[in-house]
Order: C-alpha cells, then structure tokens, then sequence
C-alpha cells in the first residue's frame, strides 16, 4: 500500500468514526496535480472553533497526488497555495461529511523571462489551471471554479472619486450576486455554500468601503496606508460611512468567513482612530510586568506617570538635551538654538541632496526637478546593484540596493547638529560648533536613563527591590507594540458580545503570541480566561502559549536533521559544546541583508572562540538562496526549512537565537544593533 493509499484509508476511517456519532465534524479532499509547478502544497483555511487560520502543508506523493482531512464544523472555502517558482491560489469549499475529490490540471510549463520592469504587475503571470470536481459537495466546487477567475481578476480602482469608487463595487456586489443566482438554476448549490458566498460577497464589499480612505498613491500604485491618522485621510462624503448601518457588526454565522473578519478588525480600528481622548501609553503591552504583584491601581498610575513622562520628553529642547551655558552661549542664543532645533531637526533631506549624497551627477535643471516633487520622496529596493530614480504617476523614488538603504538610515541618524540645523545665522565659532556636534553626538549616543530616574517609582509605594526590578526589565528588549491593538481589544468588549465578542478577543490574542508580544497577551490572558464562555478558544490559545513557553530562555532549544548546502545531515545537536547563533532569514527580506554589517563585525570578534552561525533559510526558491549567499559571502552554516523556522514560532524575520554549548536557549529575541552586546553575551555563554 502507498503513501496517498494508506493516507486515505486512514482519512476515511476517521470520517465514518465521526459520521456514526450522527455529527459529522470533517471532511476529506483528495486530489491529483497535472503538470504539478511544485510538490508542496500549502491549505489555509478560516475555521469557525479556532482564533486564527489554519495551515496544513503536504507533499504530493510520486504520482503528484494528495489526501487532507479537515476537522470543521460547517462549510469553510480553502485556498492551495503552490509554493516554489510560482504562486498559486486554488480554492475549495468543503462542508462537513463532504468526500471530495479534486483534479487540477495546469498549462504546461515554459521558461521565465527575465523582465527589467520595476512593475510587480507587469512580470510573468502564472499559467492557468482548471478544476475538475467529483464526489460530494462537487457542485459546490464547480460553481466556485467558474466565479474564482472572475473574482480575482476584480481590482477596483481605489483612484477614483468617492462616489464613482462606491458605484464600482455597488455594481460588482450586484454581479456576484447574479452569478450565484445563476450558479443555483445551474448547480445542486447546498444551503450552507449559498450562506457562505452570501457573507463573501457582503463583507468584501464592506471592507472595501472600509479601506477606501486609507489608500493613498505611493511608488506608481495605489497602497493601504496602516497607520494613518484621521486627519490623513483621504476626503470623503459626510454620508460616506452611512453603509455602516446597512451591515452587522456582530454576524456570527459570517465567522469563518476571512472577508468579515477583516471588516471587524477595521470597523473597530476606524472606531479608535477616530477617538480623540489621549490614550495613555499603557506598560503592560510592551513589557512584561506580571511576575511583580503590582495591583491594577499601581499598574494605572505607572502608565500615567510614564505617558506624562513622555509627552514631556518625546521633543525636548536643545539645551534639555546639552548643557549650552556651559560652553559659554548667552541665554538669548539658547532661545535661538531651541527655536532652530524644534523647527529644523526633523525635516526631510532635499530630493537633491539626497542624490547627491549617492554620488548621482545631474544638472543644476535636473536637480531643481527632483526638488520640485518637496519632501515626499520613497526609497525602495532595487532589484540591482545600481541607483535609479523614478517618477511614475507624478511620485518621486529613488530604487537603491539594500546595502544603500542601510546605508542612508544610517547616515540619518548619525549627522551631527551642524548638518541637522542651519548655524550660520548665529555667528558661532568653528570651535563652538565643533563642541555643539560633540556634545550632541554624546547624548544621542548615551544609554537611556533608568526607569527610577525617569519616574517617582517610590512615590508609588513600592520597594527598592521591585524598583531596582522594573529598571532591569526596562533595560533589557521591548516587546513590539501593534498600534490599535490593545485600544481595539478594549472596544471589542464595548461593541461586540457573544461569541463575536470572544471570537474577536482570541484573535487578537493569537495575533500577540504570533508577533512575540507576550506582554500584551500577558495583561489580558487570566481576564479572559476567566470570562470567556468558549473553551475551545482557551484551549486554542493555551495551546500556543504552551508552545511558546517551551521556547523561553533557560528552555531546551528544538532539535532538527535538515541538508546544508553540500547536501550534507545538519543538525542542532552535532553542536554541542559549542555557542550557536541561530540566524533565521531570506535573500528577498531587506532588514535580514541590512544586519550582515553587524554579523560580519560579531563573526570577527568570536572567530577564535567555539561558536557555531547557524544560517536557516526561509527561500522557498532555491537558486535565489544560493545566490544571496554568495553574493553577500554569508559565512556559517546553511539549512533551508520552513520546518525549523515553524518549530522556533518563527512569523517574522529576521530572527535570532542564542543557544549555549549544552543546547540550551540563552535568548530568543537578540537583537543586532549593539555589536559589543551580541558579543558579550555569547561570551557569557561559552
């Protein structure tokens, strides 16, 4: 018996288990691949019972075939995903019980054509494919393959006025509606797949009404803007957000559906964005504080001293930052200096200033032009090693190899006063404005003051000992702050109920355990167990949070056996007794390429001692890898796998772990950017 035929048999045998308690909770899609582009496959689906979506990677077996069973307890669309030299999406609707079975036949494959075009939109589309369906729920699926096409090739033009953009997508609702409508006269549709496209095409079309503001055009094409302020908005009608009363909030038969939780989650954005109150800058969601007792009224009036501290302290003045009197400036030239430095510190380089700083030769003309377009000028990576500079749809860009960009920022953060400001007005000596960059470098560069000597930490009545505690856990690394998400998770609890209400919570909290933030879900997570009504959310999160605190330092790091570059077994294990840095990148993630600066620097103050660099690639595309290696000279160790990376609850990267010779994790979120700390701490560790 073979691989798909025992996945099969055992598939089946866990359906009828189920089906004879009179409940069925699953179904079962098997398929075949013709001309299969890859043999990783990827199924996502939104399940109703669970917070987050719901992944499930196979590998087509030798006869490019595949077997899935999917627990679900009502009818759910899933989406394949072929990862490899192309991307593909291949959607499903399956409903409990349903036995499907799927063949999927694409057009023979051809060679790429490399494109110099900087347009993502104009590469090579990926060729077409079409779906044959058999077995029950087919019909279902037929409909679907002929709506699919359709639906993706709609992208509404988000540069239209607001009330030819409302029309647009009024209109194609009506359309989707016509086609099922058709699709019903010409297909045995079940109940629930009408239920479900019937929310689809509700709450695509809200959340499209929902986002239209919130795009602006950026580098030629239009682009949600995810952090924009009311203010920024683009102009709408004062009826404009009237469609809101046409459509629930709370639709609990819609959860499950992607479309209605995205509209959730940006109805109750817009919501906290609208606030005008000052939220206050609450502690709890970037560090983590539980372990020390502090009652919620402590921990109220520590947010509040720490948001008054830093309205105080987010501009101060020049002479709050250096002490001017005492290089000898009259009180009058410090009022000048404050009123330059709060006017002049934070402008944008000119258009032309930059491109001279890159070295780019252009003519007194060229240059006015480029400083035509003001301030609002984007950087992006450029798929070579050169510099250019585009002006598509009236918006300036300039496209530089990643090394440039870090390059850039650097140079940003590092200018000195007299190259931030203009002092010429002032009269000052060169040796008074030599001392002014000095003293200026200085306290950029300076450690930040301790938490006690920020706050009264003592008025709050608290010991020395859980003082001296706080300024530890603010010395060391934050957790990353998702902006709206705790003022979200707040108004959910006043605008949701029911399991909307929990279905929302847990979502958010699934979303801090994905991005490391275990401070935000760590004031929040004994309040919602004990409120929630849902067990199975609970155990959902409990069970990520089990995961995670298995990855915490002083825990065993997971071992792994994947192939290096030579083909050779790696694995975790074979390193003891040494310190491994475990660096979790790609070739295509610009901030992993801007940090081998500092890698090298680390590499070369510990290349006598036993450490190990352990490079664990996420490439799903093998050639870009091997390139991006030798184009960077990235010494170390290499290993390509999405598997290790799911094993160390990796989401994002560029990621980095510290392991100590007895394999154990030292730190789990080490950060880069201070080259002598990295290397103190795996010295430490030896």
């Amino acid at each position: 018996m073979n691989v798909y035929s025992a996945a099969l048999m055992t598939l089946s045998l866990c359906l009828t288990a189920v089906g004879a308690q009179n409940q069925p909770r699953a179904a079962i899609v098997t398929g075949e691949v013709h001309n299969a582009p890859s043999r990783d496959v990827a199924f996502h689906h939104e399940p109703l019972l669970a917070p987050g979506p719901s992944e499930h990677h196979i590998v087509l077996d030798e006869q490019n075939r595949f077997a899935l069973l999917l627990n679900i307890s009502k009818g759910t669309l899933v989406t394949g995903y072929y990862r490899g030299e192309r991307y593909f999406l291949i959607p499903f609707f399956v409903e409990p019980g349903d036995s499907l079975h799927a063949v999927v036949t694409f057009a023979e494959m051809t060679e790429a054509v490399e494109s110099d075009s900087l347009d993502p939109a104009e590469e090579e589309a990926p060729p077409a494919y079409s779906l044959t369906f058999s077995g029950r729920g087919a019909d279902n699926n037929r409909f679907l393959a002929e709506f699919w096409p359709q639906h993706n090739a709609f992208d509404p033009d988000n540069g239209l006025k607001p009330e030819e953009f409302v029309r647009q997508i009024k209109q194609r609702r009506q359309d989707e509606f016509a086609l099922l409508a058709e699709g019903r006269e010409n297909h045995a549709l079940s109940a629930g797949f009408i239920d479900y496209m019937t929310a689809f095409f509700n709450y695509k079309w809200a959340d499209l009404m929902i986002s239209y503001p919130m795009f602006a055009f950026r580098d030629g094409h239009w682009m949600r803007r995810f952090h924009v302020k009311p203010s920024d908005r683009r102009e709408v009608p004062p009826d404009y957000y009237d469609f809101l009363q046409e459509i629930p909030l709370i639709d609990e038969k819609a959860i499950g559906v992607q479309e209605y939780r995205w509209f959730v989650v940006n109805a109750l954005d817009l919501e906290v964005d609208n606030a005008e109150e000052d939220r206050p800058y609450r502690l709890a969601d970037r560090y983590k504080l539980s372990g020390l007792g502090l009652s919620p009224a402590v921990h109220a009036r520590l947010d509040s001293m720490y948001s008054a501290d830093i309205q105080t302290h987010a501009h101060p003045k020049l002479s709050q930052m250096i002490d001017l009197a005492g290089i000898g400036l009259a009180e009058s030239t410090h009022s000048q200096l404050d009123s330059i430095y709060e006017y002049e510190h934070h402008k944008k380089i000119s258009a032309s200033e930059k491109a001279a700083w890159l070295g780019l030769e252009l003519s007194p003309a060229a240059q006015a032009e480029l400083d035509s377009y003001g301030e609002e000028y984007a950087a992006a990576p450029s798929r070579e090693d050169t510099t250019k500079i585009d002006t598509t749809g009236g918006r300036l860009t300039f496209y530089m190899p990643i090394a440039k960009i870090r390059e850039w920022y650097e140079y940003l953060n590092n200018r000195p006063l007299s190259a931030r400001i203009d002092l010429s007005g002032l009269e000052l000596s060169e040796a008074v404005q030599t001392q002014l960059d000095s003293m200026y470098f200085a306290y950029q560069n300076s450690p930040p003051p301790k938490l006690s000597e920020r706050i009264d930490l003592a008025a709050l009545g608290l010991s020395e000992e859980t003082q001296a505690q706080l300024d530890s856990i603010f010395a060391g690394p934050s957790f990353p702050v998702f902006r709206r998400t705790p003022e979200r998770y707040d108004l959910a609890q006043q605008r949701l109920q029911g399991r909307v209400l929990y279905w929302s919570l847990a979502r958010d909290l699934m979303l801090g355990i994905s991005f490391d933030n275990e401070a935000f879900v760590d004031a929040r997570w004994q309040s919602f167990v004990e409120s929630n009504p849902f067990p199975e959310y609970t155990e959902a999160i409990q069970a990520e949070l089990n995961k995670l605190s298995m990855l915490q330092p002083g825990q065993p790091a997971p071992d792994f056996a994947v192939k290096d570059l030579d083909g050779q077994a790696v694995s975790l294990s074979q390193f003891q007794g040494k310190v491994v840095l475990i660096d979790f990148w790609a070739s295509w993630c610009g901030p992993c390429i801007g940090d081998l600066p500092n890698l090298r620097k680390i590499k070369e103050q510990v290349a006598a001692q036993p450490v190990v660099f352990l490079n664990v690639s996420l490439d799903a595309n093998e050639a870009a890898w091997k390139q991006a290696i030798a184009k960077h000279e990235i010494k170390g160790v290499h290993v390509r796998s999405e598997q290790v990376a799911q094993a160390y609850n990796v989401s994002g990267i560029p990621r980095y772990y510290l392991v100590d010779p007895q394999g154990v994790i030292v730190e789990d979120r080490l950060r880069l950017f201070d080259v002598e700390e990295v290397v103190a701490k795996i010295k430490k560790s030896l």
